[in-house]
């Protein structure tokens, strides 16, 4: 994952779309404040599940590396597990 400050971004943005386009997520910066976020598309959808489950209550993310579930929680799609493998690639 690659950061990014608005000034940077701006300045290269092709080469920062290039990445996108490779896969790679870019945190976007404000004086060091991280306020956004470009995802490939296809991944934006797996995001919003994500971060759905935190904003339900049934994960706690905060921004380390994850430490699992104390209770199973069953979902249609793909595993935390299978995506994690996926983003590594």
């Amino acid at each position: 994952m690659k950061t990014a400050g608005i000034k940077e971004l701006k300045n290269r943005l092709s080469y920062y779309l290039r990445e996108v386009k490779r896969g790679e997520k870019i945190l976007i910066t404000e004086r060091e404040q991280v306020i956004a976020t470009i995802t490939p598309v296809e991944r934006a959808t797996e995001d919003t599940r994500l971060l759905s489950l935190v904003k339900e209550g049934f994960a706690v993310w905060r921004g380390g590396k994850p430490a699992g579930s104390r209770t199973p929680v069953k979902i249609k799609g793909k595993t935390v597990s299978e995506m994690v493998l996926e983003d590594r690639r």
